[in-house]
């Protein structure tokens, strides 16, 4: 709570594309108030998906969600980043709030779902990017292959001992004249 006290009078929207809901925060000491209307402006508003939102806010580095534009921050983008944080430091227990809606079994069941789907998507990720990267080296020669970047860095590193090496040589040449 003491986290919140700092962004206190400010008014966080998160925009959540795709269902058209916005819902608003205002962090203050005593700790976050929730509502899903408000005739002001909002401070600063982060919209995305429900998806995107989510993995926003599990991620450590937010910059790699950010930078797909999965979700985008407009307005004070100091104090959405601040509040980011702090969202990624909370340990929510997400399946006890959703048992109080849905009862123990079924927040169960679905906390597993949730955690099946993310384990999924993060070894198709893997693997999606490994297959793209031998793809682009192997398939496509788009992209060169590690023992190729390492002999034109070679290359490069004796190209340039050579012209210092020419430099060197020619200074020598003008000074003796």
């Amino acid at each position: 709570m003491p986290r919140f006290e700092a962004m206190e009078g400010k008014v966080i929207a998160i925009d959540i594309t795709g269902i058209n809901e916005t819902l608003y925060l205002f962090p203050g000491m005593d700790g976050m108030m929730l509502m899903s209307d408000f005739d002001g402006e909002a401070d600063t508003t982060l919209s995305g998906t429900p998806l995107a939102l989510a993995r926003l806010s599990l991620e450590k580095n937010a910059m790699p969600v950010l930078f797909t534009g999965d979700v985008t921050i407009t307005g004070d983008t100091r104090l959405g980043h601040q509040f980011k944080k702090i969202l990624a430091s909370l340990n929510i227990d997400w399946e006890e709030q959703l048992s109080r809606i849905t009862g123990d079994l079924i927040a169960r069941q679905i906390g597993n779902g949730v955690k099946d789907l993310s384990s999924w998507l993060k070894r198709s990720k893997q693997s999606f990017d490994l297959d793209i990267g031998e793809y682009l080296q192997e398939e496509s020669h788009i992209l060169p292959t590690r023992p190729e970047v390492d002999r034109w860095v070679g290359n490069v590193d004796g190209l340039r001992n050579a012209i210092d090496r020419l430099q060197a040589r020619v200074n020598r040449l003008k000074n003796k004249n």
